[in-house]
């Protein structure tokens, strides 16, 4: 994989735990405001039920007098019942939407976690993939350097064809190298010398 590809896809997966991020956050302040609105609610629900209840048991005995009052009190003792069940039903969907909101958070750290992972894996490669890519290029850049030097002294050599062979005017005068004393210098070409 090229290094830019790495680089690429690092960058898409940045994007993707980003939005992924905003997403979950969204979702979790959007839990969290119904929670907090639903238990409001459910508490303000209890609170007005009970003083409703007192209140219009209270008014109908003074007006109606003790019988209807007490026959009225039944009545509004099972609507009162009714009121606090709806009450407890309303606190209960606020206790679960709280355990979503918890939920969706412990979700949104591991996305976040995954996809810091995921990045820092694609840098770890991309980082791999440039050290590669410097290493062969030092070698090709010495092999370079070793054929530059080979072929500037060959072009300052003094050397061409013979019946397609390689020639050279050697300088018997030179000192011999190689292992075996095979080899000698052959004489640099003159400004105005041009091979045959």
């Amino acid at each position: 994989m090229e290094v830019a590809e790495l680089k690429a896809l690092v960058v898409q997966l940045a994007a993707i735990t980003e939005r992924l991020d905003q997403r979950s956050e969204a979702a979790v302040r959007r839990t969290e405001q119904t929670g907090a609105d639903m238990g409001a609610h459910a508490q303000r629900l209890g609170a007005s039920t009970q003083s409703f209840t007192r209140e219009v048991l209270h008014v109908l005995q003074q007006h109606a007098g003790e019988v209807v009052g007490q026959g009225l009190g039944d009545s509004v003792e099972r609507f009162n019942a009714q009121l606090l069940t709806g009450a407890r039903t309303a606190s209960l969907a606020a206790q679960a939407l709280e355990h979503e909101r918890a939920a969706l958070g412990r979700e949104r750290r591991t996305w976040l976690w995954l996809g810091g992972g995921a990045v820092l894996l694609g840098s770890l490669l991309a980082v791999g993939a440039a050290f590669h890519a410097l290493a062969s290029s030092r070698k090709e850049v010495e092999r370079n350097r070793i054929e530059a030097a080979l072929l500037r002294a060959y072009n300052q050599a003094d050397v061409t064809l013979c019946e397609g062979r390689l020639c050279a005017n050697v300088d018997d005068q030179a000192r011999r190298h190689g292992d075996r004393k095979q080899y000698r210098t052959v004489r640099p070409r003159q400004a105005g010398d041009t091979p045959n």
